[in-house]
């Protein structure tokens, strides 16, 4: 047993030797990179590297852990040779991914991603445009790099052999049972409630350090299951791409770049409150019934309710990247998922920090989910706080810090901040499993969605609690509170998934920083998050051309639309128009929901499949 174990153990360490090594070659061959990078923030790569490197191990000795278990039962050398072959297989696969990500990084400044695999389909003109010498020393340190470390796996690891232990099968099989569920945990990234994803390793305002934290093993394997099917993606192909760039370039034509100012001033602070998962259903005022958002209800007579607003996604990270970049989410892909793609947008953030803002984002939970924290490195954030960073300092539920605490802690780090600032707070406890605190009263309502209209009405109390503190900081008369959902949620309603109704969520613009004539008022213009971004530039004067996926909500002569995806397919919302188009499969019939003028439905129709097939064809461009 002590064999086996040690056996173990020594594989464990193997991989994550090896991982430590490859990113040592990796630093250096790249070291030019790291000129103006402090040592430390260098060596702290090591550390934040370990969790995906762990994934990473647990995933390459899954197998092997299986024929290590079936030794403790049946010792035969055939056995032994298939833990060999595949080891060895797997460190020449994970030595051609390293040393490749290693040479290309300096010339690409990206990871090793599918789009790069694909080079591989015509290996003559790789070695056409390589010298020889370089083509050369490239396969003698994969060789060398394999042979090396699989000549110490066999030395090392694999002695002494695993001995079968014919008089302890008991043992055996609680260990055989017991060890690949602990794989299997070290995989997901722990016990959390969220899995692993690339976010864990990001750390740094520098992109080769998080670069060199990703595990390029488990970065290339993920990448090509997310992106793997792109280039074999024929749903979105309705037009010549021509007429696809011409009808969208349409619907985003403005006659005239008007301004139409609703702030008092434009040197402003701006912060947004990212509700999670709420639903117009839950706010009365839209769709909703009463006693669910009492304080959000309040907060309308001091601001600006947007009445046709709508999610132009499903998950809390498609609205951060929409909010922030102004790009449309993708149906079935997630543009967070990829730094290899994102790194192509520019962010609202990120014209903001140039223009001396001081930014910063705050939740409650883990921003692993979506590979969130990774998006927000790259649109500048130099403040990213999440429940790791605060560790034991409040109370929290399953999935994270209450919301209550949440927003109190915001409104002491905004009252230390430096303007002007723009910050964002995502709340968290009106998302499953409905554990916050119980500091209201709960509605009896005879509804299956009652707990989460419970968490919604919980954080609707922490916002009232919010907003009764911020009003006696110093800050808040020059402050833009933006008060939006990130994406719907089922409701006491039962609405339809293919509906327009499902698609709506709330958007409330509050703060003495809106002119007179616009507190208390409504805004019924048709309008989604990708909107965001390009109206706030206008009304501060800065320029909005890179967000040319979204309108300035007040411009009047802009068109009234609102586009979202959902599973293979997309939906299209206009002033008294709504269209749906999607299939289940790629092999299925299309389906269409349409509600509104019947002679509008094939024009709405061409522009739902041209904006779709424009945006895709974006998407994969990057």
């Amino acid at each position: 047993m002590k064999r086996y174990f040690g056996t173990l153990t020594k594989s464990f360490l193997f991989w994550l030797l090896f991982f430590f090594i490859t990113r040592s070659i990796f630093l250096i061959a790249n070291y030019f990179l790291l000129a103006d990078i402090a040592f430390k923030e260098i060596v702290a790569v090591y550390y934040y590297a370990l969790s995906l490197d762990i994934s990473a191990t647990c995933y390459l000795l899954s197998i092997p852990l299986l024929l290590f278990s079936m030794q403790l039962f049946y010792n035969h050398r055939i056995i032994s040779i298939a833990i060999r072959i595949i080891t060895f297989i797997e460190l020449l696969f994970a030595s051609i991914i390293a040393l490749a990500e290693a040479g290309i990084y300096s010339e690409w400044h990206c990871k090793l991603n599918y789009k790069a695999l694909l080079y591989l389909r015509h290996p003559t003109e790789i070695f056409s445009t390589a010298t020889t010498s370089f083509a050369a020393v490239a396969l003698l340190s994969i060789v060398l790099l394999t042979v090396t470390f699989y000549l110490l796996y066999a030395k090392i690891v694999l002695r002494p052999e695993i001995i079968s232990l014919r008089k302890s099968y008991f043992k055996s099989i609680v260990i055989s049972l017991v060890m690949p569920a602990l794989c299997l945990v070290g995989m997901r990234g722990g016990f959390g409630a969220i899995p692993i994803s690339q976010s864990a390793g990001y750390f740094s305002n520098h992109n080769i350090l998080n670069d060199a934290s990703i595990n390029p093993l488990w970065n290339i394997v993920c990448n090509i299951i997310n992106f793997g099917s792109l280039n074999d993606e024929v749903a979105y192909c309705f037009m010549d791409n021509r007429q696809a760039e011409e009808i969208v370039d349409e619907l985003n034509e403005v006659e005239k770049d008007t301004l139409v100012p609703v702030l008092k001033n434009n040197k402003i602070n701006i912060v947004i409150i990212l509700l999670e998962s709420w639903t117009a259903d839950a706010i009365e005022s839209l769709t909703g019934t009463k006693d669910v958002t009492p304080n959000f209800h309040a907060l309308e007579k001091e601001g600006l309710l947007f009445t046709n607003f709508y999610s132009n996604g499903h998950r809390s990270q498609q609205a951060i990247s929409s909010i922030l970049s102004s790009f449309p989410p993708v149906p079935n892909y997630d543009i967070t998922d990829s730094h290899d793609k994102y790194k192509y947008l520019s962010t609202f953030s990120d014209v903001l920090q140039k223009q001396k803002y001081n930014s910063s984002f705050y939740f409650g939970g883990n921003l692993n989910y979506g590979n969130i924290r990774s998006f927000l490195l790259h649109a500048n954030f130099k403040k990213i706080m999440e429940e790791r960073d605060l560790g034991k300092m409040y109370p929290n539920g399953k999935l994270g810090i209450h919301d209550e605490y949440m927003f109190l802690y915001h409104k002491k780090e905004l009252s230390k901040e430096k303007a002007p600032f723009f910050s964002i707070l995502f709340t968290l406890s009106s998302h499953s499993p409905y554990d916050q605190p119980e500091k209201i009263i709960p509605l009896q309502w005879k509804t299956k969605e009652i707990n989460y209209l419970n968490s919604v009405k919980y954080t609707d109390y922490c916002l009232g609690v919010y907003f009764e503190e911020v009003k006696k900081q110093p800050w808040y008369d020059n402050t833009l509170f933006i008060i939006v959902s990130d994406h719907s949620h089922p409701s006491h309603l039962n609405r339809d998934y293919y509906s327009k109704e499902y698609q709506h969520i709330p958007m409330l613009w509050v703060g003495n920083v809106l002119k007179d004539e616009y507190i208390g008022k409504k805004c019924g213009i048709v309008s989604s998050h990708i909107d965001i971004a390009p109206t706030l530039l206008n009304q501060l004067g800065y320029k909005k051309e890179a967000f040319k996926w979204g309108k300035d909500i007040f411009n009047p002569y802009c068109q009234h639309f609102a586009y979202f995806e959902i599973n293979n397919g997309f939906g299209i919302i206009t002033d008294n128009s709504f269209i749906i188009y999607y299939s289940i499969s790629k092999n299925d019939e299309s389906r269409i929901y349409f509600v509104g003028d019947s002679s509008q439905k094939e024009s709405l129709l061409l522009k739902g499949k041209a904006y779709s097939q424009y945006l895709f064809e974006t998407y994969c461009s990057y």
